[in-house]
This record gives C-alpha cells, sequence and structure tokens, in this order.
C-alpha cells in the first residue's frame, strides 16, 4: 500500500498548450537525466460499484486501467484529510485481463461496512474515463514530483464530463516543494486548485449533486472553519465551470468573505483585493465572463497560497 499525496489543479483546454511549453522549458532547463518528459499515454479507467453506491458511500473506489494493453486494478480508500489537497490510501496489481480479481481485496483494510464482501456480487461498471495523459519528472531543492496534465471524458449511462486537469504527485521531499513549483507554475499559466476527483466526477453525473465539505462542529475554531470555507470557495470555483453557470459568483464570492474571516491579516488582504478583481469582471459581458475568470492566474495564485498556509498549520 502507498499514500498518494497530490495537489490537483484545474486548467482549461484553452492553456493547455501554455502548460505543456512551462513544463517541457522547466525540463530542458535541467541537465539531470531524472527531471524530463516521459511518454505520453492513453488511458481507459473502468470504475465498478454498486447500483446503490456501497462504494463510494464507504469512501472506496474501485478500478480497472488499461494502458499499452496492461491492466491494472486499484482501489483508492478515503484516507486523511489534507486542505485542498488529495491524501489516500492506494493499492495496485498487475492483472491478466480486464476482469476484476476480487481476491486481491484481502490486501487491503476494508471500510467496516464492505468487510462482509456480500456486495461483490452486485458490482457494475458505473462510468469510465478515457483520457490523454502527458507527463514529466520534475525535481526542485527539496523535492521530486511526478507532474501530469490529463485531457479527456468521463462517461456513464447518465452523461458526459469533461476532464482537464494538471495533477502534482509528491513522490520524495516535502509537500512545502510541491506547493513552490505550484505557484511558480500558477504565476505563468491560469490554474486553479481543485478538491474534485476523476471518480467524483463520474458520481456526480449519476446523482447530479455538488459535494460540499462537512462543517465543523466548534465553528470557534479559526483554523477548522477557515479550512471548511476553503474548500467550499474551491467547489463554487469547480461547479461554476462543471455547471456553465455564473450565478455561482455570487455564493462563490461569499466563501471567500467567509474565508477572508478567518486568516491573518496579509492573506486577508490578498483574498481581499482578489475580490476587488472578480467584482471588476462583472461588468463583462455574461457570455464571456467564464473565459475571463479561466484566464486570471490571480485566482490560483491565491488558492494555492492560502492552501499552503492551511496545510502548514494543519499538519
Amino acid at each position: 500500500m502507498a499514500t498518494e499525496l497530490e495537489l490537483k489543479l484545474m486548467i482549461q483546454p484553452d492553456y493547455l498548450q501554455s502548460v505543456s511549453d512551462f513544463l517541457d522549458g522547466i525540463c530542458r532547463q535541467s541537465a539531470s537525466v531524472q527531471q524530463s518528459r516521459q511518454p505520453t499515454l492513453n488511458l481507459m479507467n473502468a470504475y465498478f460499484d454498486t447500483e446503490d453506491a456501497s462504494l463510494m458511500q464507504a469512501g472506496m473506489a474501485l478500478r480497472i486501467r488499461a494502458v499499452n494493453d496492461k491492466f491494472i486494478q486499484t482501489v483508492k480508500t478515503r484516507g486523511s484529510n489534507r486542505i485542498g489537497m488529495h491524501a489516500r490510501g492506494e493499492w495496485e496489481w498487475f492483472i491478466p485481463s480486464d476482469n476484476l480479481d476480487l481476491s486481491l481485496l484481502k490486501e487491503v483494510p476494508l471500510p467496516e461496512a464492505l468487510q462482509n464482501m456480500s456486495w461483490s456480487d452486485e458490482l457494475i461498471e458505473v462510468y469510465r474515463t478515457d483520457f490523454e495523459r502527458q507527463v514529466w519528472n520534475v525535481e526542485t531543492s527539496t523535492t521530486k514530483m511526478e507532474v501530469v496534465c490529463d485531457q479527456g471524458l468521463v462517461t456513464s449511462p447518465y452523461g458526459k464530463d469533461s476532464i482537464c486537469e494538471l495533477e502534482l504527485e509528491l513522490k520524495g521531499g516535502d509537500e512545502v516543494g510541491l506547493y513552490q513549483f505550484a505557484k511558480q507554475l500558477a504565476e505563468q499559466v491560469p490554474v486553479q486548485v481543485s478538491t474534485v476527483s476523476k471518480a467524483q466526477k463520474g458520481v456526480r453525473l449519476k446523482y447530479g449533486q455538488i459535494e460540499f465539505p462537512d462543517k465543523p462542529l466548534n465553528t470557534s475554531n479559526l483554523l477548522e472553519l477557515a479550512g471548511y470555507w476553503y474548500e467550499v470557495w474551491l467547489v463554487y470555483w469547480e461547479a461554476m465551470y462543471f455547471m456553465k453557470d455564473e450565478a455561482l459568483m455570487q455564493p462563490l464570492r461569499h466563501s471567500m468573505s467567509q474565508l477572508r474571516a478567518c486568516l491573518p491579516s496579509e492573506l486577508a488582504q490578498a483574498l481581499a483585493q482578489l475580490d476587488r478583481e472578480l467584482e471588476q469582471q462583472l461588468i463583462t459581458e455574461e457570455d464571456l465572463l467564464l473565459k475571463n475568470l479561466a484566464g486570471m492566474t490571480q485566482i490560483g495564485t491565491t488558492m494555492l497560497l492560502v492552501g499552503q498556509w492551511l496545510n502548514q498549520r494543519s499538519a
């Protein structure tokens, strides 16, 4: 079992070439053979669950990935909570075909609700993802990471959703370097922090619901409250593009206002400045608003600045 720690960044298709050029440039600047672009992959992932979503409700994802005529069975669990990041338990096995081998799950500490395996006879393919993956190995003075850029589709009987994202996965060192590199990238290319996984996109197609974090019971703890409002902000940003609904700018800015009240003055000022920039954008013609917002580097850099601060204090 490995613990996967990654930072996911949302990007619009218009900027894919820019991010590819940026990462190619980073690799060219290094004399290390460890820092380089890897072959591009075409990936298919089939996700399995029961009709009533037993695995999803228990915090587990089960998939088969096909890549280069090889099949990999993967289990991911919800793992520990990391503000604005994905930290999950992950188990992988090479298998001979695209048929599930559930005997391998004996190696996984299954959630209590799934331990009797009664659900195993009810599994169906609930959605799939097909995407192209560009891969770069990147090293900084403190961090080794794998950076991937995925573009494609999530499809299910209930519809489809686009995949257009970057994932920075920590391979060595600490997450401070992960954030520092992400901020360097975000200053050049407009990206935004995302907490929505491909599996969540697939589930969302069936239920049509946006998943919000649970509000902390102890609202007097400003750090917990800041973490909550930060993730609400990220959820509204991604939902605005999923639903193509500019009206979500109002609750998005409200979440920023609530977050600002929980932050130290320097970060609060940065958030206030960003909100003024967003307010200026509201005079834009409605059909151009989302496009213009997606091109603002200030949004992603501020998300990363606040996310790093929260993670450092929550560790």
